[in-house]
């Protein structure tokens, strides 16, 4: 196992020491200049993937004055021996980012290394969980999203420039009316906290919260700590393929059916094939993170040596 780097370790020992270890009633901790001239992700980064002309739209969000950008505009392609090769015109990001425009880079742990690293050991805190890696940047006066919860445990890296967090009284469990949340929606606030660079916070699931760029600009990471336990969809789905095979007879009462999907859900077959599920998908999740990290091509690295070589010999 590959040890993190300092500021990665930083991270993740106050994730597992102190997030983890937070009383049931708190529902956010907030640790101020955890990190030091943080380096784990910069503007000088966002940059560099935003440049690249091959950068796949599919990973970028631009929400304009509050609208999210129709990015098609910026899908271009040239034409190479009867084949498409597509590219990006930069030049419509430019635009609406000197519009004031806010930004949002998904796959961020694909597209940095060890981005990829801290996500791997965040995936270990529960059974079955596969973290999704967000930078966020935004301008003051426009936000990527307006007052919403999520379902899931966040773990945010204020990263550069300042933004203001209100949040308010965890809510209980739902899935569903998650964003656009008005003031009454959002429900009492808790507390108003002001995000500097390498501040870092934890947020619980069902916590509603709303942000505001109170500098010229915010950059921040943002880890979504997602439960990939099995659903109640796939659930439902297995105990309805046990019913096809082992069903009540016709005319019965819906009460009997019910408890008779209980009974083939508390079997020892069934919690045997949920947790075989599971296992399967863990490990496919690991398999993901170890080929995130060794998916490089090595191919030229001694052909450059062997010229470096040369040219210190001349």
């Amino acid at each position: 196992m590959t040890e993190l780097p300092p500021q990665l370790r930083q991270v993740r020992d106050f994730f597992f020491k102190q997030a983890l270890a937070l009383s049931p009633e708190r529902s956010y901790l907030h640790q101020p200049e955890l990190i030091k001239n943080q380096t784990i992700f910069r503007l000088e980064d966002l940059r560099k993937h935003l440049n690249n002309p091959f950068l796949d739209l599919d990973f970028v969000q631009i929400i304009d004055r509050g609208q999210l950008v129709d990015l098609r505009a910026a899908r271009c392609f040239k034409i190479v021996q009867r084949r498409q090769i597509k590219f990006v015109n930069r030049l419509v990001l430019q635009q609406h980012l000197e519009n004031g425009a806010a930004c949002l880079l998904e796959g961020v742990d694909i597209l940095e290394p060890q981005v990829n690293q801290l996500a791997t050991a965040l995936d270990r805190a529960h059974s079955c969980t596969f973290s999704n890696a967000v930078v966020f940047f935004s301008q003051r006066g426009t936000e990527a999203y307006r007052g919403h919860l999520d379902t899931d445990d966040v773990l945010a890296i204020h990263l550069a420039g300042a933004k203001k967090w209100r949040l308010h009284r965890r809510q209980p469990p739902r899935r569903t009316h998650l964003v656009e949340l008005g003031e009454s929606e959002m429900g009492p606030l808790d507390v108003e906290l002001v995000m500097h660079a390498g501040d870092v916070l934890f947020l619980r699931s069902g916590t509603p919260h709303q942000v505001e760029t109170v500098g010229d600009y915010s950059l921040h990471l943002s880890f979504d700590l997602c439960d990939r336990a099995a659903g109640i969809e796939t659930l439902f789905d297995l105990l309805l393929k046990r019913y096809d095979r082992d069903s009540l007879r016709p005319y019965g009462a819906v009460s009997e059916v019910l408890e008779k999907v209980a009974s083939l859900g508390r079997t020892e077959e069934f919690r045997h094939e949920i947790e075989t599920l599971q296992q399967q998908h863990k490990a496919s999740y690991q398999e993901f993170r170890r080929s995130v990290a060794t998916s490089r091509v090595s191919f030229f690295d001694s052909l450059i040596a062997a010229e470096e070589t040369k040219t210190q010999q001349r």
